[in-house]
């Protein structure tokens, strides 16, 4: 099955404000003498990256169907465009909490800007 792209051609993502995490926390025990035992999780090779992407107004309601519908109200995966800090990248991402997380404000009346946090697969 294939995974959907991001809808809106013409969204620009915000550098400004952007946090990365290339890696999950390590299980960690703690061990009878005192130290900690810290070993990689299974699929290590997810991220956590919290971005603003901002397109027109008229594209808000395109991408709140798209969310609705396509993604399962934010469920499932799809492929977008991420800022990694040097440059963007095309990563297959998932709504981390999508009915908390993903935020829409209107910095004037003819732009929304989408804050979101997703989880980004093979960073």
């Amino acid at each position: 099955m294939a995974v959907p792209a991001f809808p809106i051609a013409n969204a620009v993502i915000l550098k400004d404000g952007f946090n990365l995490q290339r890696a999950r926390d390590p299980i960690a025990t703690d061990m009878e003498q005192g130290n900690v035992r810290q070993r990689p999780r299974p699929g290590d090779n997810v991220g956590t990256v919290t971005q603003t992407v901002r397109f027109y107004a008229a594209d808000y309601d395109t991408f709140v169907e798209w969310v609705k519908t396509t993604l399962n109200l934010g469920t499932a995966r799809f492929t977008i465009d991420v800022w990694l800090g040097t440059s963007l990248a095309n990563k297959v991402c998932q709504f981390i909490k999508p009915g908390t997380t993903l935020v829409a404000s209107w910095p004037n009346p003819g732009q929304v800007d989408v804050r979101m946090t997703l989880r980004a697969y093979d960073v």
